[in-house]
């Protein structure tokens, strides 16, 4: 199958087809969504070997996960987000003609390793995740042209040659407080990340402004900060939380992802506190587990399989073109998924 034969059956143009392929941004969602449809239902890959011809890097992909803590537990194997974004961009990255290297990077042997990798040409370009990558690593890929992308680490770059893409953090957060303040809840507590991270950053600021926009004060002793990529950190927190406000509990927590979440409703049943006849629970992504707790945990959900999209053919774009066509994107998608871990206590 070719280029053509997928223009014909999605019914759009060639161009369109290699628009949608190589990632340029002005593409009608509608439109995008039907030809990537069509390329996975046929396996069309595009040709590689004309890539070879000219002289193009390796059509391998390096995705990296930065992992700053001292566990010795796997980052990917402790967030069910970064394991299903993985999934998804497997997919999407071999629809397009490419392979994949996996990799977790800690402290500074691990990036060492990383500026091997791409000197022997072993990889063509990067993807990033997790924990911040330091100015140094950047500074290295954009001087010497390893196209790369960081996904929800920074809302700006002064570095050429790094695609910076971000999910919408803010109206996010802003919509899962207000749920909850739609509900009756006034006493808001959120379990947060750190400020360094421009998503967690924003999802604290989401969570601030929703409660002054609705006349509720922001009481800084309801937040806590956490490893958000780490369990034991979310439960921990939550032992926190409730030991310093037990004279006044909150009536609702929003955590900064689903991880969080979950280990904060562990906490809570092993305290004996219900959830949502004690507290109302509400987290952030819609991992696939969100829908199997008991009670069922309410969420913000990010259309992963979409930023997979936009990573892999952004990135592509980028490799197959020597530039980039857009340096910042943000993915607006999400909805509001109210489940049972919330109680309306308007009633």
């Amino acid at each position: 199958m070719n280029s053509t034969e997928v223009a014909k059956i999605a019914g759009v143009s060639r161009s369109t087809v290699s628009r949608v392929i190589n990632g340029y941004p002005n593409v009608p969602k509608e439109t995008f969504e039907k030809v990537m449809e069509v390329v996975r239902e046929h396996n069309y890959y595009p040709n590689n070997s004309a890539r070879t011809l000219a002289g193009k890097p390796s059509s391998i992909i390096g995705i990296f996960f930065v992992d700053n803590s001292e566990s010795d537990r796997n980052i990917i194997r402790s967030s069910p987000f970064y394991t299903e974004f993985l999934a998804y961009f497997t997919d999407k990255i071999a629809k397009l003609g490419y392979a994949l290297m996996v990799s977790i990077l800690r402290n500074d042997q691990g990036f060492d390793s990383l500026q091997s990798l791409f000197n022997q040409k072993m990889i063509s370009c990067g993807v990033f995740m997790g924990d911040i990558v330091p100015n140094k690593v950047l500074k290295y890929l954009s001087d010497n042209k390893h196209y790369s992308i960081l996904i929800n680490q920074r809302e700006h770059t002064d570095f050429e040659n790094i695609i910076l893409l971000n999910t919408e953090n803010y109206l996010g957060s802003y919509k899962a407080v207000e749920l909850l303040i739609k509900s009756g809840h006034t006493r808001i507590a959120h379990i947060a990340g750190t400020n360094e991270k421009i998503s967690t950053k924003r999802r604290l600021e989401g969570y601030k402004e929703c409660l002054l926009h609705n006349g509720l004060p922001f009481d800084e002793s309801l937040i806590i900060r956490a490893n958000i990529h780490r369990e034991e950190s979310g439960y921990q927190a939550t032992q926190e939380l409730i030991q310093r406000t037990k004279a006044n509990l909150p009536s609702a927590i929003f955590a900064a992802n689903d991880l969080m979440a979950i280990s904060a409703l562990q906490a809570l049943n092993d305290m004996d506190i219900r959830v949502p006849d004690d507290v109302s629970l509400i987290g952030y992504d819609n991992v696939d587990m969100s829908k199997y707790t008991t009670p069922t945990l309410s969420t913000v959900s990010t259309p992963l399989e979409r930023l997979a999209e936009l990573a892999s053919v952004s990135l592509t774009y980028a490799l197959e073109n020597d530039s980039i066509r857009e340096q910042n994107l943000l993915m607006r998608d999400f909805d509001i998924v109210a489940r049972n871990s919330i109680k309306n206590i308007c009633k």
